[in-house]
């Protein structure tokens, strides 16, 4: 069917154009909705309102869309001004219109967005990931442009993914699917203009699908070779997530235009139960590395301008040459106090405890009446003492018995059972991936806008990056397990760079405070992160 292009209309201004456009039949394997005998694919839907498009990358417009009868082909109209531009006139177009962002004329190139989120129908890719370019003729004058055929190709390549023997319990259903290869799939890309291809420019390697469904899940994805790659395929249930590592066979690889019909293997995947593990709202009441230390032992006592935290008495505390403090002298103990803290619950002091040379005391951590002990060694160890619930005013010594030892990060963690004996932690407010780690350092994640994720596994540890291209800027979270269920305390590095310049780099020891479906929340009491397991 052909579709009819009237004259180029002329407006009063005599740089402005109205050009009118002719979106061409592409040849193409992704058939998605229905299609005429089965032989040609229908590129173009009801749903598909706009396209953006670029003179000589001048600035990009909207123009609505009609779709032809059959869905083949689509036209649209936009006025453009010429003033300023010179010979040969090229028109680009994007669409869907929000997979279009911004234009690089230095790159000759067009920013486009896989979504990072998709939600697909039973028979079709979300329509947000059937990304199409075109690229017009080049008119060597204005007075030419009568009728423009853009020629558009597809950009993304598509899946159609089942699970095969995914043991589900009876009454357990599907949410969502996580698919995370090494090589990024998704986010953001540049599309070089000269031709269809397109380059990564801090892409995602991780897809996640909403879907209910266990067979033929649909997905779009960049085309890319991923054959002999490693891909984590995680199942969200509402019992939990099942998780199989699997490997692309060889010569794998997903191909612009073209639907990568495949199965996982489900048999034997890992499965965590939503909201396993210990505890029942944690909360970390107090966290002190003592990183404001010198790196020598200092004959300056310890201050509370540097260490808020421990705003009580202090006496013979120096900070040490080690990054924590040294309690006592050669002939006194030494104790420092913490500040007041609600410790109205049960709850846990832990901290690392090295002996001074040959001295032999005790480092003594003492609550109201209760006093605990630990007998230092010369390796630096970490010590978990665990106490009854005391008040909400509490304070916490912690003491030499006699003569010097070593301390060093300091957690308390307050058990509230889910009673709601005290207030939440802070962190709970928050929703959206980032980093929350006070005025000016903040970083909300939105993805599917300017902003994509990427996640690494090493020996079991995450390293979860959040990347802003527009910014040059990434934000870096290392030290994530998802072996860590809720209450579970560890440390996690935070390194936030913007170009070449480190914006932060700080270590927060954490606890994980919430899990919901693929989300964990790791607070210390006052800052905190929201990453993905």
């Amino acid at each position: 069917m052909e579709v009819e292009i009237p004259e180029p209309v002329q407006n009063n201004d005599p740089s402005a154009w109205v050009v009118r456009f002719s979106a061409t039949q592409t040849d193409t394997k992704a058939q998605f909705g229905e299609a005429e005998n089965g032989a040609y694919p229908t590129l173009w839907t009801d749903n598909d309102t706009e396209v953006k498009l670029s003179l000589n990358y001048g600035g990009v417009k909207g123009a609505a869309v009609t779709p032809a009868g059959d869905k083949r082909t689509a036209s649209f109209a936009a006025t453009f001004d010429f003033t300023g531009l010179t010979a040969p006139y090229v028109f680009y177009s994007v669409s869907p219109s929000s997979a279009a962002k911004a234009l690089s004329p230095s790159r000759e190139a067009w920013k486009v967005t896989i979504p990072c989120t998709q939600t697909p129908t039973a028979t079709s890719v979300d329509e947000a990931g059937i990304i199409l370019a075109a690229t017009s003729d080049a008119f060597g004058e204005v007075t030419d442009i009568s009728e423009v055929n853009l020629y558009f190709n597809h950009l993304t390549a598509y899946g159609r993914l089942s699970l095969a023997n995914l043991a589900l319990e009876s009454g357990e259903t599907v949410s969502g699917v996580e698919l995370t290869v090494t090589t990024p799939i998704v986010g953001d890309w540049y599309w070089n203009t000269s031709g269809s291809t397109i380059t990564d420019y801090g892409a995602s390697s991780t897809l996640t699908i909403n879907t209910t469904r266990t067979s033929d899940i649909w997905f779009a994805c960049a085309p890319v070779d991923v054959s002999g790659e490693m891909m984590t395929v995680t199942v969200f249930t509402s019992l939990g997530y099942h998780e199989q590592l699997v490997e692309f066979p060889a010569g794998r690889q997903f191909e612009a235009g073209r639907t990568a019909v495949f199965s996982v293997n489900m048999a034997g995947a890992d499965f965590t139960a939503a909201g396993s593990g210990s505890g029942g709202g944690d909360v970390v009441v107090l966290s002190e590395e003592f990183d404001n230390g010198t790196t020598s032992d200092s004959s300056t006592e310890f201050g509370s301008s540097k260490f808020p935290n421990f705003s009580g008495s202090t006496s013979k505390a120096y900070t040490s040459q080690f990054g924590g403090v040294k309690l006592g002298s050669s002939s006194a103990s030494g104790y420092i106090t913490s500040k007041s803290l609600d410790l109205s619950s049960s709850f846990t002091v832990t901290l690392n405890v090295l002996r001074y040379n040959t001295d032999s005391g005790k480092v003594q951590v003492t609550v109201g009446d209760v006093t605990k002990e630990i007998t230092p060694t010369t390796t630096d160890t970490a010590y978990s003492l665990d106490f009854d619930a005391a008040t909400s005013s509490s304070t916490v010594r912690i003491a030499t018995s006699t003569k010097r030892a070593y301390i060093d990060n300091v957690i308390i963690t307050r058990h509230d059972g889910g009673s709601g004996a005290a207030g939440p932690d802070p962190l709970l407010q928050e929703s959206a991936y980032g980093c929350y780690l006070g005025t000016g350092l903040e970083w909300e994640y939105n993805p599917g806008e300017e902003q994509v994720t990427r996640s690494y596994d090493t020996n079991g540890v995450q390293t979860y990056t959040l990347i802003d291209p527009a910014e040059v800027e990434e934000l870096e979270i290392v030290g994530y397990k998802k072996s860590y269920v809720k209450g579970d305390s560890f440390t996690v590095s935070v390194q936030w760079r913007k170009g070449i310049s480190t914006i932060h780099s700080e270590s927060y020891n954490v606890t994980l405070i919430k899990e919901e479906g693929p989300k964990v929340w790791l607070s210390d009491g006052t800052h905190g992160v929201i990453i993905k397991k």
